[in-house]
């Protein structure tokens, strides 16, 4: 019998969540008999880029009208009138709105809700601007930890995310790891070398070497301390230059730091793009340099581009990346430590290959999609059983 799945978020761009939903459905579709539906709450137009991606792939997409907390009762009733309308009997809630809503709807129409979690706890703290903070936010995260010991199952993305869910309260019987997964043959493409060369046209003088990074520019990214790092780097005589891809609400103070820092002609804030696959084959290195993360997908992405990584030991990286071999884990908010973590492998060819091919060899043993998928199935296999 076809199982009926609905997969729902809050997107506010095309980014790496909504890639691992689409590219887990693609998977789930091509081995498990299963229907599935998309859905997102608006974000002020936002989510339209994830859901125009979902219809290409394929896949019924479904844009809910109305959004919380101004119109809470009508979008918990219109989220009913979704999952009766596709007939859903598992809901997949990747974000704390959609756990919130979705847990109201779920009970409701008495169907099992999965709660995907991306993210260590202590988000809310860290993902707005001083000047664009949501005092909301901490509220939300504080409903949403309570969600959590609500949901029929909860998964996690990352042992690190599990161990937040489990000592706050979420019995561990109920919960899951199923680490975040990237599909290879998006990186398999020969490397077109023109995005490289749309690089080095991005700078003043063409540098030697460039360093990549892409995410929401979001204090939880630590931009900050990559730009700390990279004017010592420069200022030091090193032939660099650093793209970060994104956009959000630090652009502004993050341009500041780089032209107050007299390196605007050697760290270019490059804003966002969907071609991020293939400019990951021509970086040098690749940088995460955040406070927080679930398990990191650009990770995944940099290391299936035979890509060497350096990456702040936070949340689940530490479960990417094996340090020395694959890449080189730093602690977070040191820009010393990535100082010197940045000149080793860039000052080194031998290195910075051998991690490369190391990472990649990684990717290939532990992180693609249909074993996630499997994983998944059997946990809906599960709950519905139980549920009947």
């Amino acid at each position: 019998m076809t199982l009926r799945i609905a997969q729902v978020t809050t997107s506010p761009d095309y980014g790496g969540v909504e890639r691992i939903m689409l590219e887990l459905g693609r998977s789930l579709q091509r081995t498990q008999d299963v229907q599935q539906v998309f859905a997102s709450f608006p974000e002020g137009g936002n989510a339209d880029p994830f859901l125009q991606e979902t219809e290409q792939a394929g896949f019924a997409a479904y844009r809910f009208l109305n959004d919380s907390p101004r119109q809470i009762i009508a979008a918990i009733f219109e989220y009913i009138r979704f999952l009766k309308k596709h007939q859903i009997q598992i809901l997949c809630a990747h974000s704390y709105k959609t756990r919130i809503l979705g847990w109201f709807a779920a009970k409701w129409l008495r169907i099992p809700i999965v709660g995907v979690v991306h993210i260590s706890y202590g988000w809310s703290e860290l993902s707005y601007s001083p000047s664009g903070k949501n005092r909301k936010a901490p509220l939300y995260e504080r409903i949403d930890r309570w969600m959590n010991r609500r949901m029929d199952h909860v998964v996690c993305v990352s042992q690190a995310v599990a161990n937040d869910v489990i000592r706050d309260g979420v019995p561990a019987e109920r919960v899951s790891v199923m680490h975040n997964a990237v599909r290879l043959d998006r990186f398999d493409v020969p490397a077109d070398i023109s995005f490289r060369h749309r690089m080095e046209s991005m700078f003043l003088n063409k540098p030697k070497l460039i360093v990549g990074s892409a995410a929401r520019l979001l204090p939880i990214k630590g931009f900050d301390i990559l730009i700390t790092a990279a004017e010592q780097l420069v200022k030091s005589g090193m032939d660099i230059g650093v793209v970060i891809f994104g956009e959000g609400a630090l652009r502004e103070q993050l341009q500041k730091q780089i032209d107050d820092a007299g390196i605007a002609s050697s760290v270019v804030l490059a804003g966002f793009t969907d071609q991020l696959d293939q400019y990951m084959h021509h970086f040098d290195l690749f940088v995460l340099s955040s406070h927080l993360e679930g398990l990191p997908s650009v990770v995944l992405e940099a290391m299936a581009a035979r890509t060497a990584v350096v990456a702040t030991d936070v949340s689940g990286t530490g479960e990417l990346l094996v340090d020395g071999s694959t890449g080189f884990l730093i602690p977070p908010n040191n820009p010393d430590a990535l100082i010197d973590a940045m000149r080793k492998v860039l000052s080194d060819d031998e290195l910075r290959l051998m991690m490369a091919e190391n990472g990649r060899q990684r990717v290939e043993q532990c992180f693609t999609f249909d074993p996630q998928a499997e994983k998944y199935w059997e946990l809906f296999n599960t709950l519905t059983k139980s549920s009947s």
